[in-house]
């Protein structure tokens, strides 16, 4: 692994806090994945037991607009929430490293990507194994999800102040 890629995934909020030997230790339990423009990386409502970390490309993260038991299969529509680029090595499908259950998003390669790709059974034996390393991980995964989490809050108020103007205009 090279110094610059050393010092750019030092910077990212997984990492923060790590030395660069705790650097190099977590990334022990990551392989490097490619996938191709359009490719399908997680599709929504499929369990997930893998997190990636974004090394080139970019991707898209889209989600369903209408919920289970009240959508037609043939005719779904979705929006793309955000993109993610390699320059920020951002990191997706977190959640799976700490639980098992249904990706709540679909992430396509919008572009050729290569990605470092994490599994839970991993991670978890890596913590039990070093858990000053995994407590650290666990914490900026914790504050990463955090900041996701307010984020969406901030999005459902918005979304439930234009539905009540609306209604309140009908």
């Amino acid at each position: 692994m090279t110094d610059e890629l050393m010092s750019a995934l030092a910077k990212t909020g997984l990492f923060q806090g790590l030395t660069a030997d705790q650097v190099r230790t977590f990334l022990t339990i990551a392989g490097k994945v490619a996938f191709r423009k359009d490719d399908i990386i997680m599709e929504e409502g499929k369990t997930g037991d893998t997190m990636y970390i974004i090394l080139e490309g970019s991707v898209e993260v889209v989600k369903r607009l209408t919920m289970k038991g009240f959508d037609d299969d043939s005719d779904q529509k979705s929006k793309v929430f955000t993109k993610l680029e390699a320059e920020n090595h951002s990191i997706f499908g977190e959640v799976a490293l700490l639980e098992e259950s249904e990706r709540t998003a679909t992430v396509r390669a919008i572009s050729d990507c290569l990605l470092y790709e994490i599994r839970r059974d991993a991670f978890l034996r890596l913590a039990e194994s070093n858990p000053e390393l995994g407590f650290k991980v666990i914490l900026n995964l914790a504050k990463i999800m955090g900041s996701r989490l307010r984020k969406a809050d901030e999005d459902v108020v918005k979304l439930t102040t234009v539905l009540s103007l609306v209604l309140k205009e009908t």
